[in-house]
């Protein structure tokens, strides 16, 4: 009896603390168990093991700023979907089953837990919204809970994130007036976002500095303080603090760091060293050592792009040229350093100055360059005009040596042609003397490589074809015998495209048509070079009209896109000396008035403005010079123009036809200079075919289309010709379509759409099967339902409904990053995109699914 009655009140008093309604201490013991050791532990070991997946798969780009905070990238966030839903419904049971919540307080203290982890989980899903509400829940409602500080750094950095940077303000001052509130654990994370916001938002270094040394002194944990050492030592070098910079990097490798940090803060710390407070000998022992170990194999282009950098500080620039040179040989996995060391090359190059080179190097830079990288615009500016500047001297240097061969006697000149081809012959075999010098070197260290590989140690067991110097023996014979060819299939072909090639060399167009068997032929033919040189006057008046030309192209090019004044007057100045009768002397002239003047160069500058005003007083340049708002009053003029046409044209829109040719008219009286004629002329025959004859029509049509020669309105205006001269056709013979308007709406419910001819004998549904398990697995909290219809001739599968068009691209990109639904979805040449409820009601009735596809790729840019 006494036993039952035992286990009588022990079901009791298990039901009685289950129960969250009542706040005794035995509910809150029960509750408080069960919910740590039940859901929200296992979320939070879930939520670790993805939290370091993240960083261990993170490809970290040593070369710009690291990141400070890690997120998933767009596919990471989407592989992660099914792990957060995972976290998301453990940790809301939890909260549901758990949570005793009276009078504005929590009693069980794994609840704040659970919602920062719900939070954090919407974050890495991108669901930034919902990420923020969670956030701000956890600050409002735990206001005596030091996890409620934690919520508010977390609102905070999802706002930075979002670059919503007045809200990211606004809690950053919360933040700030309650600093002496923050508890310790909480106040170097809040730091580290300030340091973020300064980076991300202003690119404030100097505050950034302060904030992450802040940090820094604040986080106890080993791998954020290591973070934020490296980060720190990058700002200092960026703010040109060498000497900072050094000291933080050799503290990141005594904070035990991983081998691919460590090495580029060794790297890193080579590259900032200082010329003027340091000896280099110990630095450049280090990166020669490293060179040497085994382990470093595949990092040497980035070990000698810091002896470059050693070098160039210490003003040694062949010995630069040739280690960068190294690096960009020995670069084949890391393309975004090959193309760091051919910018530096070009860098080099362009400052010698030696514009053809840097053009060269720029060029490959492109090829390797990634274009979110910071430096790739810049550069392919830079590229574009040198590539223009390259042509132009490349035009004067072969026009004046074929000038140069055209005064000499055939005789002479043959003799000259012969001198060129054997100075070539000879240029060559000295280039294919040093590579063969490079291969017995290689061979050297070969030998003394295959003693250690076979006898030594080190090398014991290690195959030798793992040894770099038997493999340079190797490539080095492949490349002697056959060129720098692709590893690719058909390699032995003979049409190659140049570009393949050069983005696996590095090499430019120019090096690779030197390998072309034809070309060879050709350059060392006496007749390639004497079959250009001009024959007659006519042919030298020629040549010399092409070097004016490039001349005055040169100095343009030196003094607006490199303001490079001291070479573009040697351009101009030697246009007006040798040219003075070419039609570039006037502007030459101009030129280097306006160089002089820029430069202070008053007397000379007083020179050249007299010659223009005496020799072209009614010139523009004269204008120019004598009235500097010259050009202000022709815009003026010009905006004018334009006001009065659109004034025109609104009355013709008007319908008031008399008035547009009044208009027009007036506009011919009234402006000397109308680089609108074009336009008020083909107006003014329109405003005519809606208010006269036929035939005054076509007469207004066909004076538009002379005077306007090899112009749109000349174009428009033969079309309404052709038009008007066609018979009209009789009533009934063509069905006239009716036009669909497709609305976009982005709050609008939408669909996802899947659509395809399907073949007798093709298993179609298996695509059904397929997105309904990608439902399931990645977006299971949504409740998509996936359905069967068709669509002119073609079976659709349609997956509904996203409450608005975020939700729905998102769910788009997910599918177009899953591999294997891709892969099904392009074997049945499906077609895949989204569409509003009401658009599918319309499409619907129209059936013309390519109009609608034109809407969706103009409107939904995924």
């Amino acid at each position: 009896m006494k036993r039952s009655f035992g286990i009588f009140l022990l079901v009791v008093l298990l039901a009685t603390s289950c129960s969250r309604k009542k706040n005794t201490s035995l509910s809150r013991a029960y509750h408080n168990t069960t919910s740590r050791y039940n859901g929200y532990f296992n979320a939070r070991e879930l939520m670790k093991e993805k939290d370091i997946e993240l960083r261990t798969t993170l490809k970290e780009d040593y070369s710009q700023l690291l990141p400070i905070f890690i997120y998933p990238t767009e596919s990471q966030s989407q592989a992660m979907y099914p792990d957060m839903d995972k976290v998301i419904e453990k940790c809301s049971e939890v909260i549901e089953r758990h949570s005793i919540y009276k009078r504005g307080k929590e009693y069980i203290k794994w609840i704040d837990d659970s919602y920062f982890l719900i939070g954090k989980a919407r974050l890495y899903k991108e669901e930034l919204g919902l990420a923020e509400s969670t956030f701000l829940y956890v600050y409002q409602n735990y206001k005596k809970d030091p996890a409620r500080y934690n919520g508010l750094n977390w609102i905070i950095k999802t706002f930075i994130q979002t670059e919503q940077w007045d809200r990211a303000e606004d809690f950053l001052d919360i933040a700030e007036d309650n600093l002496r509130k923050y508890p310790e654990e909480h106040l170097g994370h809040l730091y580290a976002i300030y340091a973020d916001y300064n980076i991300k938002k202003d690119k404030d270094y100097e505050k950034a500095i302060e904030n992450l040394e802040k940090a820094i002194e604040l986080t106890k944990k080993k791998e954020p303080r290591r973070r934020y050492t490296y980060i720190l030592a990058q700002l200092y070098q960026k703010n040109n603090n060498l000497l900072l910079a050094t000291e933080k990097y050799t503290q990141v490798l005594k904070m035990n760091p991983s081998y691919k940090m460590r090495f580029n803060a060794r790297i890193s710390r080579a590259i900032a060293y200082d010329v003027k407070g340091a000896d280099s000998k110990a630095i450049k022992k280090e990166l020669n050592k490293m060179l040497r170990d085994v382990k470093n194999e595949d990092f040497r282009d980035q070990i000698y792009y810091a002896l470059a950098e050693i070098a160039i500080k210490e003003q040694d620039e062949p010995l630069a040229i040739a280690y960068l040179k190294k690096s960009t040989k020995f670069s084949v996995s890391n393309k975004k350093q090959k193309a760091l060391s051919f910018l530096r090359l070009a860098d080099i190059y362009f400052e010698q100055p030696s514009y053809i080179a840097a053009q060269e190097h720029y060029d490959s830079t492109l090829q390797f360059l990634p274009e979110e990288h910071p430096e790739y615009y810049p550069t392919e500016d830079k590229n574009n005009n040198l590539q223009e500047l390259v042509k132009n001297l490349k035009i004067i240097k072969l026009q004046d040596s074929l000038l140069t061969l055209s005064n000499l006697s055939s005789a002479d000149r043959e003799k000259k042609v012969e001198k060129i081809i054997k100075k070539l012959k000879e240029e060559e075999e000295r280039k294919k003397q040093a590579e063969l010098q490079k291969l017995r070197e290689a061979q050297n260290q070969a030998s003394s490589g295959l003693t250690n590989v076979t006898g030594g140690s080190r090398g014991k067991g290690r195959w030798y074809f793992y040894n770099p110097n038997t493999r340079a023996i190797g490539v080095g014979g492949f490349i002697n015998k056959w060129g720098n060819v692709v590893l690719e299939d058909n390699w032995r072909r003979k049409n190659k495209a140049s570009s393949t090639i050069a983005q696996n060399t590095g090499e430019t167009k120019e090096q690779i048509s030197k390998q072309d068997p034809e070309s060879e032929n050709k350059k060392y033919n006496p007749e390639f070079y004497l079959k250009n040189i001009p024959k007659d006057y006519k042919g030298q008046l020629i040549a010399h009209s092409k070097i004016s030309e490039a001349l005055f192209n040169v100095g343009t090019i030196f003094k607006e896109s490199f303001t490079d004044y001291t070479s573009a007057i040697g351009s101009f100045e030697r246009v007006v000396k040798e040219y003075d009768t070419s039609r570039y002397n006037l502007p030459a002239h101009y030129q280097l008035y306006r160089i002089y003047k820029i430069n202070e160069y008053d007397e000379k500058a007083e020179i050249e403005k007299k010659w223009v005003l005496d020799n072209h007083p009614f010139s523009e340049y004269a204008y120019l010079i004598k009235d500097p708002n010259y050009n202000k009053q022709s815009k003026e003029t010009k905006e004018k123009v334009e006001e009065f046409y659109v004034a025109t044209y609104k009355l013709y829109r008007y319908g008031l036809y008399n008035d547009v040719v009044s208009s027009c008219e007036k506009a011919d009286n009234t402006f000397s200079v109308n680089y609108l004629k074009a336009k008020f002329d083909l107006l003014k025959a329109q405003a005519i075919g809606h208010s006269k004859p036929k035939l005054v029509f076509k007469s207004a049509l066909e004076a538009v289309v002379e005077d306007h020669p090899k112009t749109p309105e000349q174009k428009k205006a033969s079309e309404i010709l052709a038009f008007l001269k066609q018979k009209p056709k009789a009533k009934g013979t063509s069905k006239s379509k009716t036009t669909v308007t497709y609305k976009h709406n982005p709050k609008s419910k939408h669909i996802f759409i899947l659509s395809a001819k399907v073949n007798k004998g093709s298993n179609f549904s298996i695509l059904k099967n397929k997105l309904s398990d990608f439902n399931k697995q990645y977006f299971r909290e949504s409740n998509l339902t996936v359905t069967q219809s068709a669509l002119q001739n073609k079976s659709i599968y349609l997956v509904r409904t996203f409450d608005n068009e975020e939700l729905a691209i998102r769910y788009i990109r997910a599918l177009k990053n899953n591999t294997q639904l891709s892969s099904i979805i392009r074997q049945f040449n499906a077609k895949q995109y989204l569409i509003s409820n009401e658009n599918f009601r319309k499409l619907f009735q129209s059936k013309e699914e390519d109009e609608y596809l034109k809407f969706f790729n103009k409107e939904y840019p995924i």
